[in-house]
């Protein structure tokens, strides 16, 4: 009788055993699989701030790219503005020069021709008597043909400047193509001789330059 309840006792000690073993195993088993939920989330935490931060530097790197790409278009900009504001103010500088030298060439012109204009405008024909009235003409037709030469030299000067010309302003001006030339035609040797002495003095004063170079080249070349 005691001995089946000592193995009795026995058969529940182990019976006690086994289940808290299993128990344990149970436990254990619940605690890794906890441990591995755990894992799991923090592993997918970690992917989507991952993930997010990719995302934060993808658009970082967007606005860098912008960046780059307005300060490369504007270090552009700013040089070619530099260079052709300063081509082009100097370019404006020269044709103010020219525009002003055109405008004080035509000022001076006008002026003069105004001039010209009054005192030609100022003959009266009417009130030569017929004792002077050849003395009278030779005035008037002098006056006239030293308006006319004044007038074709200034009419030369104008058209010789390239502003003038690049701006049709030559075809503004009329020159003098011999009109008027016939009453001249019957003046006397006299008159023609000191029309001719004044405007074709300079050329005999270079031709006689000319000629005196020329003679004395000759005379050092023979000594």
């Amino acid at each position: 009788m005691s001995t089946d309840f000592f193995d009795d006792d026995l058969s529940r000690k182990a019976g006690a055993n086994e289940q808290a073993s299993q128990e344990s195993s149970a436990t254990r088993m619940a605690r890794q699989k906890e441990q591995l939920t755990n894992q799991v989330a923090d592993t997918a935490e970690e992917i989507e701030r991952l993930r997010m931060r990719q995302d934060e530097l993808e658009h970082e790197k967007t606005s860098l790219e912008e960046l780059n790409r307005k300060q490369d278009e504007y270090e552009r900009s700013k040089k070619d503005l530099i260079e052709n504001l300063s081509r082009n103010i100097v370019l404006m500088e020269k044709d103010e020069v020219l525009a002003t030298r055109m405008v004080e060439l035509l000022s001076a012109s006008r002026s003069r021709f105004k001039d010209m204009l009054s005192d030609i405008r100022d003959i009266k024909e009417e009130r030569w008597v017929d004792g002077d009235f050849e003395e009278e003409l030779d005035k008037a037709l002098a006056l006239v043909e030293g308006a006319r030469m004044e007038y074709s030299k200034a009419i030369a000067k104008v058209d010789a400047e390239s502003w003038q010309k690049g701006n049709g302003g030559q075809a503004q001006l009329s020159t003098l193509e011999g009109a008027g030339r016939g009453s001249l035609a019957n003046k006397g040797f006299l008159f023609w001789l000191k029309v001719g002495i004044a405007f074709t003095l300079p050329t005999i004063i270079v031709a006689l330059l000319l000629f005196a170079g020329y003679i004395l080249s000759r005379f050092l070349g023979l000594a």
